[in-house]
């Protein structure tokens, strides 16, 4: 190799000792929440667990600054890495970790005062306040900017009206960010926290879902919700920015995520082909069961490195926040990243079912729970519609946009 090259062979293919030690301590506490997400899920009950172990081992702030609480500050590579272990637990337990991690402090640390992450970060990172992220409304889906929560300014604040939905951790969390525009404006948007003790402030879990039984979904009420004026998140008017800064993090967690579902399913694959006898022989041994496996492997692979390099941008984008470049190149590789893994966590999802076959059939086996919660996150964080048309428009580039 010539003098001066950097050999890179091994960069993000192998960990270093301090991400193994991570990754170490996040199984642990996955080994620990399996058995009572198990319960929870048949239940139909929210696995309060998740917040209380995770906090408790100082693992919920692993990519949150070191000045605040049990913040961990490591990157977001890492950080991937780990969603990826923790989405393995189930999709359920990993949308937790998008909506007070990802979606609500990693937002909190990019937008907010020191006043606001010395008030709100420390309790987060140890699992005493619960955040989520309330941009969907009734009407107001894939396209935020249509929104129709309103603010008016008072005399110590802000009152907030309107209603958001589908809101992860919505009728758990202790504080929600919250985006609106002006009474009577289509521009302006400002971002808020607003607190679950907050007058005008209230929130109901949805039920019959079609997955996630051990998630937290809610509906939140803002009936003339006081909102005190230091809880103004981000420069007034840019609320947008903020929902779309955050969404790239989102969106980064939920593809991590589904690459756990992937090597989930392909583990439970591999040993239900193993044991499982028909014909004479294990069904590992027949050449169409080999195929469903080999199709999850290489869909694995491909969904790690999707993933892999979006972490990678986006640390960047977060090094270099101001730069419009590599803001840019990390919204479309984490847009197919996210793309990408979905599908591909759904695809082999379903491909478990079919090979347990009528054992996949039914909650109490992993694949069945992965095929029902995984449908999903083809929705949230941006519909993968959406994500088509984002990634086509960064090739296609300024004067492209589907939705303008």
């Amino acid at each position: 190799m010539p003098d001066g090259f950097v050999n890179a062979s091994k960069a993000y293919l192998e960990l270093t000792d301090e991400q193994e030690l991570i990754i170490s301590q996040v199984d642990g506490v996955c080994r620990e929440v399996r058995p009572i997400e198990d319960g929870c899920y048949l239940d139909h009950r929210y696995n309060g667990a998740v917040a209380d172990l995770f906090g408790q081992a100082r693992l919920l702030g692993l990519p949150i600054s070191t000045l605040y609480g049990d913040g961990q500050g490591i990157d977001m590579v890492t950080y991937a890495m780990a969603i990826e272990r923790i989405g393995r637990e189930g999709t359920g337990v990993r949308t937790f970790f998008s909506g007070h991690v990802s979606l609500g402090m990693l937002t909190v640390q990019r937008w907010g005062t020191e006043e606001q992450k010395e008030r709100y970060l420390p309790s987060g990172t140890r699992g005493k306040k619960v955040f989520a992220f309330g941009l969907t409304e009734p009407g107001a889906g894939s396209d935020p900017a249509s929104l129709q929560t309103e603010f008016q300014e008072a005399e110590d604040g802000f009152v907030l009206n309107g209603q958001k939905t589908w809101i992860s951790n919505g009728s758990v969390a202790d504080s929600v960010l919250i985006f609106a525009y002006p009474k009577g404006r289509r521009e302006g948007m400002c971002a808020f926290v607003v607190d679950r003790d907050s007058d005008g402030f209230s929130a109901k879990p949805i039920k019959n879902k079609l997955g996630l039984f051990s998630s937290d979904t809610g509906t939140i009420y803002l009936d003339e919700c006081q909102v005190p004026k230091e809880n103004l998140l981000g420069p007034r008017g840019k609320g947008l920015s903020v929902a779309y800064s955050a969404l790239m993090s989102g969106r980064l967690s939920v593809a991590a995520g589904c690459v756990g579902v992937i090597q989930d399913c392909l583990d439970e694959t591999v040993r239900y082909s193993q044991l499982r006898v028909q014909h004479g022989k294990p069904i590992g041994m027949h050449q169409l069961v080999q195929r469903h496996i080999g199709r999850m492997e290489v869909n694995l692979q491909a969904a790690a490195m999707l993933t892999l390099r979006a972490a990678v941008l986006h640390q960047r984008h977060q090094d270099q926040p101001d730069s419009v470049a590599t803001r840019e190149a990390a919204d479309a590789a984490i847009a197919e990243a996210k793309y990408f893994a979905s599908n591909a966590s759904f695809e082999a999802a379903d491909s478990a079912v079919q090979v347990f076959g009528a054992n996949g059939y039914s909650l109490e086996n992993r694949p069945g729970r992965h095929l029902v919660d995984t449908r999903v996150s083809r929705i949230y964080e941006g519909t993968n519609e959406i994500l088509e048309q984002k990634i086509a428009n960064s090739l296609l580039g300024k004067g492209f946009e589907a939705y303008s």
